[in-house]
């Protein structure tokens, strides 16, 4: 049935150059790189010295894992002391991946714990999606994969805001893979898929091959032997490619078990023994004794099927010494329970029997249910043809029952996950199936077993219309909320433009008036304070139009957001010059406190507004003579900017809506400025969009000091 040697020759043709060209250079640039971190780490001092720390430490992670652990260790008690939160978040990081190389899951949770309060504290994106895959991975690893869900999505929100497309596209594949295990196919094939868009964006080869590999196990589940065939090849010249660079072959390894398992299932034990034969090549140049043992294991389940039953049980025995010497226990259910159908085949039917049973013992202590049913389904045979079929019936039942629990837990995850009523049905029919190839067995059992469908059936269907239900009104509850808040914020435009920029407009065309009249009767001496009063309604409507502008353009997505590296400091300079005749008006003296080294990424429109408008209000709501201080310093990933004033301060019952539009929280100024509430509505927008935060420091008769924060990079 299959072409694989034909394709592989092809393969291997077209790779042979740039194997020859990679030989060797995979290991001499890990090993240069190791050199270099060690010799940066001996000349670093300070922050430098615990961040190089930590990048040795990662180097370190899966060829030096007891260095790496201390490492990291010292490396997040240097951290500490300097106070500096962005690199303990990452020592935590670190050491929660040291201690799930090492299989410390509980340790590594706590680590994870760790990193991701203080990512909260901090406001970062990256290492918390980082952080919160690999929380998922754990729970998947006990088999809590409800919880594991709920930490993988929130990853992907972490990863999205981050733009960190590889961790992304780890984050859908193990979900893919939790939906696979669990018979959801279609949002396995969901989340495999855009598992491989986003290792694409990434422009990573190693998720796409991964990623292709998954699709091939999906395939190969729902018994499309062509399709998943065609993934395993896909994937494996990927593999190939890497491979003749880094000279690492456990990828080809794995899709050539994977198509060797089709060969196998499709009877074609000739091409499954090469493809055996060559995974046990592969992982013995390697030294890797999982792949040899594993190899050795298919291998003896060739023999098996084709009636050598004494060379399988050899094989079978050099991968059982392996497996235990390696504490492998997952795969010895599998092993003694070919070991066992060897003997009973050759006539050893009491002994097979209980090497059987005992694959039974190990598949139920490890949880494998999927062996569980084939073991309770060959127990079933043999002892019906021993003459025992009250015993066979037992072990029929036992099939049923362990079939109704995977389906059980498939059903729980797809009511999580609002799955439709076809896939449920789905599942149902492998039951169905599972019945009629038992009917010929034990009428009684079909009885049994189709009362237990129907009441199944039953309740699925009821908890699943109730699902519905309760998401549809979930969902017309968020809509409702949703059309409040935008009546809401349309009523407080229409009140902005009726009342606070109609009015001032209204006002100065009064005093305009006033003036002409006076003009035409050439009454000159009583136009100053006129004058002066027209300027400043118009210096308040020109500001409050310019926020409404904005605000209403970023409401409707008409701003363009183009990012850019700044210097805040001459952004500073510009924007004191601009307020100098403003602050002049009241002897208010603006200082600036930024080093000329400090620089923001960010849209330079977005940023000129968020400073105008909190410079703007620190002017407003301060005394005559007072003192206005923009400063800023820099931090691991984001620079903090801060415009502090020493007016009149906020009421404490104010502080908690001066972001919200909804409610009205504007006053008038140490002289009766007017001002809307829109402007730090519009800061709060803006800095957000950048992945900002923003807050105040306030007490009434004190002054104020308004908070942000900026990245500082492209990161």
């Amino acid at each position: 049935m299959y072409l694989y040697l034909r394709r592989r020759k092809t393969i291997l043709t077209l790779f042979i150059s740039i194997v020859l060209i990679g030989l060797g250079a995979g290991e001499f640039c890990c090993a240069q790189k190791e050199d270099s971190l060690r010799t940066v780490l001996n000349q670093s001092t300070g922050n430098e010295r615990i961040s190089t720390q930590l990048d040795l430490a990662l180097h370190l992670i899966d060829s030096k894992n007891n260095e790496s652990l201390s490492l990291a260790q010292s490396a997040l008690l240097m951290a500490q002391q300097k106070k500096s939160q962005n690199q303990v978040m990452r020592a935590y990081y670190l050491l929660g991946r040291i201690h799930l190389v090492a299989n410390n899951l509980d340790e590594a949770e706590s680590c994870f714990d760790m990193a991701l309060e203080k990512s909260d504290s901090v406001g970062e994106f990256w290492y918390r999606g980082e952080t919160l895959f690999r929380k998922g991975s754990t729970q998947h690893r006990k088999g809590n994969d409800s919880q594991a869900l709920d930490y993988l999505y929130q990853a992907v929100d972490a990863c999205l805001n981050s733009e960190n497309f590889v961790c992304l596209g780890a984050t859908y594949s193990i979900m893919g893979t939790i939906f696979r295990i669990n018979g959801l196919y279609d949002r396995a094939i969901e989340y495999t898929i855009k598992s491989k868009l986003s290792y694409r964006k990434a422009d990573y080869e190693e998720g796409y091959a991964w990623t292709a590999y998954l699709l091939g196990r999906i395939y190969a589940d729902l018994k499309h032997p062509e399709k998943a065939l065609e993934s395993f090849l896909d994937a494996e010249r990927s593999y190939q490619v890497m491979a003749s660079i880094d000279r690492n072959e456990n990828g080809i390894a794995i899709c050539q078990e994977q198509i060797g398992i089709l060969n196998m299932d499709e009877g074609n034990y000739v091409e499954a023994r090469k493809n055996f034969d060559r995974v046990l090549n592969i992982h013995t140049k390697s030294g890797s004794e999982v792949g040899i043992s594993s190899s050795y294991k298919h291998i003896g389940m060739i023999e098996f099927y084709q009636g050598n039953y004494v060379l399988a049980e050899n094989y079978l025995n050099k991968a059982l010494v392996i497996k235990e010497e390696i504490a492998d226990v997952l795969s010895l259910s599998s092993i003694y329970e070919y070991l066992g159908l060897s003997m009973i085949a050759r006539g050893k039917t009491d002994q097979g029997i209980e090497l059987v049973e005992k694959a039974l013992e190990l598949a139920i202590a490890n949880n494998q249910k999927k062996i569980q049913i084939d073991i309770y389904s060959k127990l079933a045979d043999i002892h019906l043809d021993i003459n025992k079929p009250n015993q066979a019936i037992i072990f029929q039942n036992r099939q049923i029952e362990i079939q109704d629990s995977i389906i059980s837990g498939t059903v729980s995850i797809k009511i999580e996950q609002l799955q439709s009523i076809e896939e449920i049905e789905e599942q149902n029919s492998q039951i169905k199936s599972l019945e009629n190839q038992n009917r010929s067995k034990a009428l009684r059992i079909q009885k049994q077993r189709n009362y237990q469908w129907l009441m199944v059936f039953g309740i699925l269907v009821i908890l699943l219309f109730s699902s519905i239900i309760i998401w549809s009104n979930n969902r017309i509850q968020r809509k409702n909320k949703e059309l409040n808040h935008a009546n809401t914020t349309k009523d407080k435009l229409f009140s902005i433009i009726a009342h606070d920029l109609k009015g001032p407009i209204g006002s100065a065309d009064g005093l305009v008036n006033i003036l002409a009249d006076q003009i035409q009767q050439k009454d000159t001496a009583n136009l100053e304070k006129p004058i002066s009063v027209v300027q400043k309604t118009l210096h308040e409507t020109t500001k409050l139009l310019n926020n409404l502008l904005d605000w209403a353009g970023a409401q409707l997505l008409k701003i363009e957001f183009n990012r850019q590296t700044l210097h805040l400091n001459s952004m500073a300079e510009m924007l004191k010059d601009q307020f100098d005749l403003e602050a002049e008006k009241k002897q208010i003296d603006i200082r600036l406190s930024i080093d000329d080294s400090i620089q923001v990424y960010a849209d330079q429109n977005m940023l000129q507004t968020i400073l105008r408008n909190l410079l703007s209000n620190a002017i407003k709501f301060s005394e005559a003579n007072g003192v206005i201080t923009f400063s800023a310093h820099d931090s691991d990933r984001f620079v903090q900017l801060s415009i502090e004033d020493k007016g009149v301060g906020i009421p404490l019952h104010m502080k908690d809506n001066l972001f919200n539009l909804e409610v009205n929280s504007n006053r008038s100024g140490t002289q009766g400025e007017k001002g809307t509430g829109l402007g730090l509505v519009l800061v709060k927008d803006f800095v957000e969009k950048h992945g900002g935060q923003i807050w105040v420091d306030s007490q009434e008769g004190f002054g104020s000091t308004f908070h942000f924060t900026l990245p500082h990079s492209r990161e």
